[in-house]
């Protein structure tokens, strides 16, 4: 089991596709897309988390 990330942390530099997790583990189907330096954002219940699913390759601008 993967370690979640809580609604409202800065994904820093290490934005991408996120998958919600429950408080036991299990995944939900609830995805999102975060850029980074941005803040997840909530989940459908309190006591889920997120976790990352896919990373975003870094901008070479």
């Amino acid at each position: 089991m993967a370690n979640g990330s809580k609604p409202g942390e800065n994904t820093g530099k290490n934005g991408g596709i996120f998958q919600e997790q429950g408080p036991r583990g299990g995944l939900k189907d609830n995805y999102v897309t975060v850029p980074d330096r941005t803040s997840l954002p909530p989940t459908s219940q309190p006591g889920h988390t997120w976790v990352q699913i896919e990373r975003t390759p870094d901008s070479k601008r």
